[in-house]
């Protein structure tokens, strides 16, 4: 992998992002791509797990909100440029192309708030001892949607703890860990999403150590809805 001042760092698919980053994301890193709904976060990550696995990068793909089933979908049609819909008609060139990966790819789905970071770590541990798997990065779709390890009075201090936690964990493991997180109703429109819309807590912006906005808006004057 591309080393920049002794940091070992994993390229994401986008090369103005990696030159913004010195090279990608690598050891310790947490980063968060912040978006309202159909911002194209979730598929962002996607896009960079698979990355990483296509460069031989061991991938564990954490979801909370969609079945494992559907995730794999999304891998599926971001690897082979089939949409989703059209994937059972090409089994064949799927399968061929997912072989042809030079990392190993592990989705896992949990329950929305029922799993928290120590469900996590345990599932980290049962892989490397049962299945000598160790990855190289981990992705978890949304960090919001885990349980706090505490209990709390406040969404904002349950928040809060939860990304400080991942960073530590990040650090502790000496592994990136990315995740897609949502902006408030506020921000859901705006052209160029700012860090006070994050949903839940700004300390998000204080906890990451990258962190990439992308939005979904619609231009009034020519009603068309654009990504950026």
């Amino acid at each position: 992998f591309p080393s920049h001042d002794n940091r070992k760092v994993i390229p994401t698919p986008w090369p103005e992002l990696n030159s913004l980053t010195q090279g990608g994301y690598g050891k310790g890193d947490l980063m968060i791509f912040f978006g309202g709904p159909g911002a194209g976060k979730s598929w962002a990550t996607i896009s960079m797990a698979l990355q990483a696995a296509k460069m031989g990068c061991n991938i564990v793909y954490y979801s909370l909100e969609l079945g494992e089933g559907y995730v794999g979908k999304r891998f599926d049609a971001n690897l082979t440029g089939i949409p989703v819909d059209q994937l059972q008609f090409h089994r064949t060139q799927i399968e061929t192309e997912v072989k042809g990966l030079a990392g190993k790819l592990i989705i896992k789905e949990y329950p929305p708030k029922r799993a928290s970071l120590d469900t996590i770590e345990t599932h980290l541990d049962q892989l490397r001892v049962q299945h000598d798997f160790v990855p190289d990065a981990i992705f978890i779709d949304y960090l919001d949607l885990l349980r706090n390890r505490r209990a709390r009075n406040e969404r904002k201090d349950d928040i809060d703890d939860i990304y400080t936690d991942a960073k530590g964990l990040a650090k502790e493991l000496g592994l990136p860990i990315i995740s897609p997180s949502q902006v408030n109703r506020s921000g859901s429109q705006d052209k160029v999403v700012e860090g006070d819309k994050a949903a839940g807590s700004y300390d998000k912006i204080m906890i990451a150590d990258i962190i990439i906005s992308t939005s979904a808006y619609r231009d009034w004057e020519t009603d068309r809805k654009s990504v950026v």
